[in-house]
Order: structure tokens, then C-alpha cells, then sequence
């Protein structure tokens, strides 16, 4: 405590000799006339500091040390001389035990209470995900939401076929729209011919869904998506509320 008091007066001194050097606008500080920056300053008490470490550090870690070395020591001393020191001095014998028994029961109870959290997030990790969701209010789209959004079907263009629109870029292929009697086609960019939720780009002959939103994304992969989640994974537009002004 001594050393705390000696260390905090000692710091308190050098903080009130830094503000005034500092407005005062001392040499090595601030030059008369110069402006200093936030990021450029360097307190005086940083400075000296990676000079080199102070008194109080050194016994600070001299004192941890010393006593974890006595924790062992008395706790052999407790278990070896037990009986004769419960018999000439029971009330220090005693203070010992509680002690030594505190710091036993706490050491328990850091690392069972570690186990037990490690556990629950590695077992239970679906779980606190749909809590999250559950307080965030996210709420999924239902099986005729999903059922209401187009679907396409993808055909991947080879090296030597071309599109009608290849002339504006590389394009990497067609998607036909699925379920109606004038289907409708519309090139897909070869950047864009990848399904943002998977990483994987599209194969020939995959069902592809599209948002209202304007994005696509292979049907297995938003459906899961859409029940969890009703939003774009990439914009996070809302398909309930499409759906909402659609049927209005």
C-alpha cells in the first residue's frame, strides 16, 4: 500500500508538470508558434515510461511472486503440521484452512464456470442463434411467401456459343424463367453467374430464384435463407413486405 501511495503521488506530480510544460509550450513538447496533432503528441509520462519500468513494477511482480510461493509454502505447512499447530495455535490453524479452502473453492469455480460456457457455446450454437433472431424480431417467410417469388432455370453458355447480348460483355448464361407459358429469358453476366450464399458458381440445368430485389441465388440456398431470415442476404430488402403490396 505503501508503494501504491509513493507510486500514485510520484505519477500525479508528473501529470500536473506535463500540462504545464505542455501549455507553457516548452521545447521537445510544443515549439512556440506549432501545432501538434493528437496522434503526433507523446505525454511525458509515455516517455519516460518506455525509459524504463519504475520501482513499482518491479515490486509489484516481486510481490506476486512472493506470494505465490508462500501460497504453496503454507499450504505444506497447513497439511504437514496440522495437528501440532491446531493444538498451540487452533485460531491461526483455522484462519489457514479458510483461507487455503477460499482459494481452493475459487479456483473450482473460475475453471467450472469456463467448462460450462465453452460448453454451452459449442453444443448449443443453433440454439443461441435462434434466440438472437428470435430478440432481434427477425421474422422468416412462410412456404407460400418463397412459393410466390420466380424461379429460373440456369443453361451455361460454352466457349463456342454466343449470345445476343455477348456483345456487351462476357456473358456466362441464360436464365428461363420456370412455371409460365411465355417463359422469360434474360442473359447472366459471367461475374454474376455465382451464388452469393454457397460462393459456388452456377452449373447448367440449376433452379435459380430471384428476389424482388433483383438478386439471385440458388433455390436450396435462399429457401433456407428465407425461412430464417425474409430479407436479401445481399441488400436486405424485405420480401414480406413485396408480398404485402402485391396481394394490396
Amino acid at each position: 500500500m505503501v508503494c501504491v501511495c509513493v507510486e500514485y503521488k510520484r505519477r500525479r506530480r508528473r501529470r500536473s508538470a506535463e500540462y504545464s510544460s505542455f501549455n507553457a509550450g516548452e521545447e521537445g513538447v510544443l515549439s512556440p508558434g506549432s501545432r501538434v496533432s493528437s496522434e503526433q503528441y507523446v505525454p511525458l509520462a509515455q516517455l519516460e515510461e518506455d525509459g524504463g519500468s519504475s520501482v513499482a513494477k518491479h515490486l509489484e511482480s516481486a510481490n506476486t511472486m512472493f506470494s505465490f510461493i508462500w501460497w504453496i509454502i503454507g499450504f505444506y505447512w497447513v497439511s504437514i503440521g496440522g495437528q501440532a499447530m491446531a493444538r498451540s495455535s487452533p485460531q491461526l490453524y483455522w484462519l489457514c484452512i479458510i483461507f487455503l479452502g477460499f482459494d481452493v473453492f475459487f479456483v473450482v469455480f473460475c475453471v467450472a464456470l469456463s467448462c460450462i460456457i465453452g460448453i454451452v457455446v459449442c453444443c448449443c450454437l443453433p440454439c443461441i442463434i435462434a434466440i438472437l433472431y428470435a430478440v432481434a424480431d427477425q421474422e422468416g417467410a412462410s412456404n407460400e411467401d418463397i412459393d410466390q417469388l420466380p424461379k429460373f432455370n440456369f443453361r451455361k453458355i460454352g466457349n463456342d456459343e454466343k449470345s445476343a447480348a455477348a456483345v456487351q460483355g462476357p456473358v456466362g448464361g441464360i436464365m428461363t424463367e420456370c412455371g409460365t407459358d411465355s417463359p422469360l429469358e434474360r442473359d447472366l453476366p459471367k461475374d454474376d453467374a455465382e451464388c452469393c450464399i454457397c460462393l459456388s458458381a452456377y452449373d447448367g440445368g440449376v433452379e435459380l430464384r430471384e428476389l424482388p430485389c433483383g438478386h439471385h441465388f440458388h433455390c436450396a440456398c435462399v429457401d433456407k435463407w428465407l425461412y430464417i431470415n425474409a430479407t436479401c442476404p445481399l441488400c436486405k430488402y424485405n420480401i414480406l413486405k413485396s408480398t404485402s403490396h402485391e396481394e394490396v
